[in-house]
């Protein structure tokens, strides 16, 4: 039975709550103990600005739910950890950007990690030097492959176990080698038969993917914001370095490579340099904070359903049986400030049209172009980039896609003149009556020139 562990702060005095909902900062986790990761989540911030928050003197890196106005941030209780409480502070700031100081105390639990007593071959326990100076050549190789991960989000939702194997030990367990002790295990070990197939528990790149001196045949996945993840003792590799795997790729198979006492997997994760339970992840509820969950599947954010935007300006010329129309958010902006649009193309034609929508914004941007020519991007529509960083979204007849961008091929779309026109690159846009990628679309889409005032107030003003 599945048991969330929801802890909350809401400090804002009564009378400005009624007047505006102030941000709420929630904290989900299996359990506050060493060895856990927690899920920190902020409802009702500036859509624009991340929170600021600390936890034990280290700052929390926030990055943007499916929800606007929802920021998240991962916080890791290393297995060393000290039991006691411990604060966390945040500076949060609402739709207006006023700013409000919240702190949650979590009382991290004691953690009771069992002894487990193995029997290896002595060479894994005492190795001759020139083994004894690999394993420490490799110790310092994992170290920068766990500290320099990739900064942008490459997993999609929640994490699954690579096999549905029971766990043979359990993580943070103090081991004996022949008698000698040796650091605590930072991994879950799964029973396994030799071949089983092992696979990605979420979307990232492969770092390693080597024979290493105690691990054994072993593949390290980057799925960025801080989560490696680390796979070992395979009996094979099926991927290799630079890889971009998707959630539920066959990576390997299930060995005794390495220091093993029989066929098994060694699973471990880190975020950062924080060693944790790599359940504690699994158990995150991370679709319903990362995937959308809009009824109407063209319609791509909450603005799409705003009733209090500018008038919709005349489409575009119908280019291929689409056209294109944009509109900003807010029919004024602080001179400098960052100017939302939301963006819509309509298909005018009898036939379904498909869009391969880049998901990330920033890189929706080498798409998109505002008074500017979009930047090609082949590279990523002929590549397995693709598959993993856009959604292929079907256009019928007579419906319109809608989603919101604040970037351009340029960097951010700030308010620096009055009007934006929209053109928009083709590599990613689809005529056929079957979805597939196939029928490249040829034409090109512009839209009419939205248009904006820009006031005399500072962007960086409060």
């Amino acid at each position: 039975m599945r048991t969330l562990l929801l802890l909350s702060a809401l400090l804002l005095p009564r009378a400005v709550r009624a007047a505006r909902p102030e941000p709420l900062m929630t904290v989900e986790a299996r359990a506050v103990r060493p060895g856990e990761i927690l899920l920190v989540s902020v409802d009702g911030q500036d859509p624009k600005t991340p929170p600021e928050a600390t936890f034990q003197d280290r700052a929390l890196d926030f990055f943007p739910g499916s929800s606007t106005g929802t920021w998240l941030a991962f916080l890791g209780l290393d297995l060393e950890t000290p039991a006691g409480p411990a604060a966390l502070h945040a500076v949060l700031r609402d739709a207006g950007r006023r700013a409000t100081r919240q702190t949650l105390t979590l009382n991290v639990e004691p953690a009771a990690f069992p002894v487990q007593e193995l029997q290896v071959a002595q060479k894994f326990v005492t190795p001759p030097k020139t083994d004894s100076e690999r394993a420490e050549s490799e110790a310092v190789k994992l170290h920068k492959l766990f500290v320099r991960g990739e900064e942008k989000r490459l997993f999609e939702g929640r994490f699954d176990s690579p096999i549905p194997g029971a766990a043979s030990s359990r993580f943070g367990e103090r081991r004996i080698f022949n008698g000698q002790p040796r650091a605590p295990h930072s991994g879950m070990d799964l029973k396994a038969r030799l071949g089983t197939p092992v696979r990605a528990p979420a979307a990232g790149r492969v770092v390693l993917a080597d024979s290493l001196f105690f691990q054994g045949k072993t593949i390290i996945l980057d799925h960025g914001l801080g989560l490696t993840t680390l796979y070992a003792h395979l009996s094979r590799i099926q991927v290799k370095p630079g890889d971009l795997v998707k959630k539920g790729q066959i990576i390997g198979k299930v060995g005794a490579t390495g220091r093993a006492t029989g066929p098994h997997l060694h699973w471990a994760l880190k975020y950062k340099a924080a060693r944790v339970d790599p359940f504690s992840l699994a158990f995150l509820d991370l679709d319903a904070r990362l995937k959308s969950h809009a009824p109407d599947p063209l319609k791509r954010s909450p603005a799409c359903e705003r009733a209090d935007l500018p008038p919709a300006p005349p489409w575009g010329k119908t280019s291929g049986g689409l056209r294109a129309r944009t509109r900003p958010l807010q029919t004024s902006y602080a001179r400098g400030g960052i100017v939302s649009m939301l963006v819509e193309f309509q298909n005018v034609s009898k036939k379904n049209a498909f869009l391969d929508l880049v998901l990330d914004p920033a890189l929706r941007a080498t798409t998109l172009g505002f008074n500017r020519a979009p930047q090609p991007y082949t590279t990523l529509a002929s590549s397995m980039t693709a598959r993993l960083s856009v959604t292929q979204v079907k256009i019928p007849p007579g419906k319109t896609l809608c989603f919101e961008q604040d970037r351009d091929a340029g960097g951010p779309l700030l308010a620096s003149g009055t009007s934006y026109e929209l053109v928009y690159g083709t590599e990613f846009l689809y005529a056929s009556t079957a979805a597939a990628r196939a029928g490249i679309w040829r034409g090109r889409l512009v839209s009419r020139p939205a248009k904006i005032a820009i006031t005399t107030a500072s962007a960086t003003a409060p």
